[in-house]
């Protein structure tokens, strides 16, 4: 017999994220990194748990509303939204993509590419 807290709750967790308002996040927050929605929806579902899951539009809200405030590339890049408000890149990784990002004449975008590369197991172009 297997105890619930075994079981796999990919299914369960999954449909937290198909509701409109979590999928208007999960594209708002793909987007800001350049990569899909579901490499980003199976990130979430991997690293998050089920309360976290609910709360998620919330927390993005909030971080909008208060997350970084002095702007410029840590709010481009979204460094308190993914690493306090919806934590899933640690904070080591973001401070490289904000480095990389201030070595390119503030680029945000060479940031950003160093983060799908480390984060989101993508190839560098």
């Amino acid at each position: 017999m297997t105890d619930i807290y075994e079981r796999d709750l990919y299914g369960m967790k999954f449909a937290i994220l198909k509701s409109p308002y979590h999928k208007k996040v999960v594209a708002a927050c793909a987007d800001m990194l350049g990569i899909p929605p579901m490499k980003l929806r199976r990130i979430l579902i991997e690293n998050l748990d089920m309360m976290m899951l609910e709360s998620l539009a919330v927390r993005y809200d909030s971080w909008l509303e208060r997350g970084d405030k002095e702007g410029g590339i840590k709010r481009e890049i979204g460094y308190e939204l993914f690493t306090t408000y919806i934590p899933i890149i640690s904070p080591d990784v973001m401070e490289n993509a904000i480095q990389e990002s201030t070595k390119n004449n503030s680029n945000a975008e060479s940031g950003k590419k160093l983060l799908r590369a480390q984060v989101f197991a993508e190839e560098s172009e």
